[in-house]
């Protein structure tokens, strides 16, 4: 009877530490480290994005592209990402909607990774205009987008005509590398330009007013059960449970069209190919397909992914004091430089 007991035992306790050895285990993704060393970009210029840039793959997964986002800053039709020179056996392809370049290799293995990485160290960024502010560069190794801000995934799915209750279970079975996906709840400026203005058409996300009519909630991801935008047909944003509050509505959007008579006709949140917020019904035949996020749930591992992004100041001029004089005196010109290298003066007789 004892012999019996200690060797039930012993099964158990081998039982509960295999079990939880395996449960522990998360897949390792590849890592990017990008670097950047001169941060400052000048108007009419091609500044590159790396100053050097490998990748680093544990697990021998196939990697023959590689994705570079302008992720944050981004404005269409006039900032741009090249690959200059001939870079060996890499194509490249930019998206002026969504401001990515992809790279594509022709080899495999570590011939491949080569081939991107010494790619990544020829692509430039320029702007067809007077550019201005901060632009954020994100790199991944699939098509999914990174934003720096939220430190999150993101990725439109295309499904025609999908209901917004398919499209958030076909979200909820996503993961990514151990995060879990949800319909995207986006509550920043950032957020709603990456996953939304630069998706490639309309796509459903998490929030509704299912619930109470005109009190709009995220149901999905992190921020379940949060107000965003309560008041009736076209009210205002007020009392909402997200600080600070944010909202992207179209104009004169929600308006529960076509029948704002019937309470709940249109009860789901979703983005159109511009970025802006709109109501739908459950099913509606505009809808292309749904915007996906992965981080931020409370229990998703913590997933190295290595540094991938950089940034680029623009160098600006600020507070200019200018000066004129007629024959040989001097003259004293001021303005503050968002660089530390120094200011150069230019004059029209030199």
């Amino acid at each position: 009877m004892r012999t019996t007991t200690i060797t039930f035992l012993i099964y158990i306790i081998c039982f509960i530490g295999s079990f939880s050895i395996s449960w522990a285990q998360v897949e390792t993704p590849p890592q990017i480290n990008a670097v950047l060393k001169n941060s400052f970009f000048c108007p009419n210029t091609e500044q590159p994005i790396v100053s050097s840039f490998t990748i680093s793959n544990p697990r021998n997964v196939e990697i023959v592209e590689l994705f570079i986002q302008i992720s944050e800053g981004y404005v269409r039709n006039q900032d741009k990402l090249t690959l200059n020179g001939n870079s060996r056996n890499v194509t490249p392809s930019f998206s002026a909607s969504e401001g990515k370049l992809t790279l594509s290799t022709s080899n495999s293995g570590t011939t491949a990774i080569n081939d991107l990485e010494e790619a990544a160290k020829n692509v430039v960024f320029s702007s067809s205009n007077n550019v201005s502010g901060v632009k954020k560069f994100s790199f991944t190794i699939n098509d999914k987008n990174y934003l720096p801000s939220t430190g999150h995934y993101y990725e439109y799915i295309p499904a025609n005509r999908i209901t917004w209750e398919d499209a958030r279970d076909d979200a909820e079975k996503l993961n990514y590398y151990g995060l879990q996906g949800y319909l995207a709840t986006i509550t920043s400026l950032e957020e709603a330009r990456l996953s939304g203005e630069q998706a490639p058409g309309q796509g459903w996300i998490g929030g509704s007013d299912a619930e109470k009519e005109g009190t709009w909630k995220w149901v999905t991801g992190p921020e379940a059960g949060k107000s965003f935008w309560i008041g009736g047909i076209n009210g205002t944003t007020n009392g909402t449970d997200i600080n600070p509050p944010f909202e992207y509505w179209s104009g004169g959007e929600p308006n529960d069209w076509p029948n704002p008579g019937i309470q709940g006709e249109e009860n789901y949140l979703h983005v159109y190919d511009n970025g802006y917020w709109n109501d739908y019904p459950n099913s509606n035949s505009s809808i292309t397909g749904y915007i996906v996020e992965y981080g931020g749930m409370s229990d998703d591992p913590e997933v190295d992914f290595g540094n991938n992004e950089t940034t680029l100041k623009v160098a600006e001029i600020s507070n200019p004091i200018g000066d004129e004089r007629c024959g040989s005196r001097e003259i004293n010109l001021k303005a503050n430089s968002s660089r530390r290298y120094g200011l150069y003066f230019e004059t029209d007789t030199g």
